[in-house]
């Protein structure tokens, strides 16, 4: 909590804010002496707190901690959200048989005017419309994954439902209720997806038509958090339980789409052995065999009669997508975190431009897709974003 209060007053004092939205800036006058060692302070503690903090869940290796630092570093990404609603402008392109691509600031292939995905394809009528949009829920909106979705919507101007549980990460990312006339942000706090909570979810669910859901369990020494560490019990309450609950709430609540985001390997017990017991898939499942719940609440998912698209990222980092090479889809339970596989990580931006190009990609209704990057490969068009997964489908 040190961390924050320090972040926050750095923040406040030398960083651009925003009166009621994008995109007037107005700077401060305040930037001292002490707002710049609170600054230096505040970086200390986040490189600390980072440093201690391994996670498994969501791969078997340790994840790149570069990007992630300098993020840290510069206080909170919610103050680059908050101001970026209009779609980040294209700093290249590159041909591919001989059409353009536009590229953002990332090295993300993005449509031709810019805009992060086509607005249009699954049909949403009937449902509550934000400029044109359904509104959606992030559950999980906190976490490195979750963050970054928030900012893609946020950019591509739609009103979204903030799902936290932790209020020390919420305070981190500035998320706050937000009224514009280009996006707007509604933080929903206590949002546990946990056991026998379908109710309570439900109700916090509103008039949400897609949910997004990138919450799971973290096997993470935290500092400022400790007591959830190495407890195995998580995977069980949060990846299954809590997600079949959060399920169950869509469907009380009538949501036209379902988005989660599981993991490679999920399905390894029915691969047979040289899955199975390979060190990839046993040292990734002892952690309260996470791998069987995600796997369990995929079926239950699918089962649901819910239009759904269940993403299965490889382990996932923070390092640019172009310093990682083009975004391969491939066919559910052909990853297996192998030499062989094309790519063996991936950006964690580059899933949260797949997440929100399932929102209206009718190519990716009620499919299975596992996702890489693929070094040394240009950007992938996004004429052909789904392709490998439809292969088997």
């Amino acid at each position: 909590r040190f961390q924050i209060a320090l972040s926050s007053l750095a923040h406040k004092s030398a960083m651009p804010t925003f009166a009621s939205g994008p995109p007037r800036r107005r700077y401060r006058s305040r930037a001292s002496a002490a707002a710049v060692v609170a600054a230096l302070l505040g970086v200390a503690f986040s490189c600390v707190r980072w440093s201690s903090s391994v996670t498994f869940v969501e791969g078997p290796a340790p994840q790149s901690r570069r990007d992630a630092a300098l993020m840290l570093a510069s206080g909170s990404l919610a103050s680059v959200a908050v101001g970026a609603v209009a779609p980040m402008m294209p700093l290249a392109v590159w041909a591919e048989e001989g059409v353009k691509q536009k590229l953002d600031r990332s090295g993300r292939a993005v449509m031709p005017d810019g805009s992060l995905a086509l607005w249009e394809g699954k049909s949403y009528e009937g449902a509550a419309l934000f400029n044109g949009k359904p509104k959606i829920f992030v559950a999980g909106s906190t976490g490195e994954l979750g963050r970054r979705v928030v900012l893609d919507l946020l950019r591509g101007g739609f009103s979204i439902y903030c799902g936290y549980r932790d209020a020390g990460k919420k305070a981190e990312m500035q998320y706050e209720n937000r009224r514009t006339e280009k996006y707007e942000q509604t933080i929903v706090p206590d949002n546990l997806i946990e056991t026998g909570r379908a109710k309570e979810l439900a109700e916090q669910l509103a008039d949400a038509s897609v949910v997004i859901d990138v919450a799971g369990a973290m096997n993470t020494f935290d500092v400022f958090r400790p007591q959830l560490f190495n407890d195995d019990t998580l995977p069980e309450r949060v990846d299954l339980n809590g997600t079949k609950a959060l399920i169950d709430a869509a469907k009380a609540r009538g949501v036209k789409k379902f988005i989660y985001v599981s993991a490679i390997l999920t399905n390894g017990r029915a691969l047979g052995a040289e899955v199975s017991a390979s060190n990839e898939f046993v040292n990734w499942n002892k952690y309260g065999n996470v791998l069987d719940c995600k796997h369990e609440a995929e079926e239950y998912l699918k089962a649901s009669g819910l239009d759904y698209t269940i993403i299965r990222p490889v382990p996932m980092d923070n390092t640019m997508p172009k310093d990682l090479g083009g975004i391969s889809f491939q066919k559910a339970d052909s990853l297996r975190s192998k030499n062989s596989d094309p790519g063996n990580k991936i950006s964690r931006d580059d899933v949260s431009l797949a997440l929100i190009d399932a929102i209206f990609n009718p190519k990716a209704s009620n499919l299975v897709a596992e996702l890489t990057d693929v070094p040394r490969q240009p950007p992938t068009g996004r004429a052909q974003w789904w392709d490998g997964a439809l292969a088997s489908a």
